[in-house]
């Protein structure tokens, strides 16, 4: 959040170094209209939001690590500012799941244990889920 912070800071000085910014405005209509300034302005702010909720990043990360030869760990830890995606974490486990017993080559898995939460940290919360599936031995 310091980030839109610093941009809004940014414009606001922008807005009055006019050797930087050219002096003019923009007709939006007959009544409304922006200086350069204020448009650049906005153009920062909006482009500092964009880049702290980057709406086109996936809302988790999923890591899964091997414990032994049939049990794997799946942490999955979400975006801390996200437009979305609160209901999928399962969804995402049974995906993560089926995609390490298709590297396995197993016939599926089960899941052994379930876990989500919310970290608290400061500034924002951060959402988890974690588990430990068990893959079944590959017929032959």
């Amino acid at each position: 959040m310091n980030r839109i912070a610093i941009a809004g800071a940014t414009a606001l000085l922008l807005q009055g170094c006019s050797p930087i910014v050219p002096t003019g405005t923009v007709e939006v209509t007959e009544n409304i209209s922006y200086t350069y300034a204020e448009v650049l302005g906005a153009a920062i702010i909006v482009a500092a939001m964009w880049y702290v909720v980057d709406p086109l990043a996936p809302n988790w990360e999923i890591k899964d690590s091997k414990l032994d030869d049939t049990h794997y760990r799946i942490d999955m830890r979400k975006k801390r500012v996200t437009t979305g995606g609160d209901g999928e974490a399962i969804d995402l486990f049974h995906r993560q799941a089926e995609a390490v017993a298709g590297q396995v080559k197993s016939q599926g898995y089960t899941i052994l244990t379930w876990n989500e939460g919310v970290d608290s940290d400061f500034p924002i919360a951060r959402r988890w889920a974690r588990g430990v599936i068990e893959v079944q031995p590959a017929t032959r």
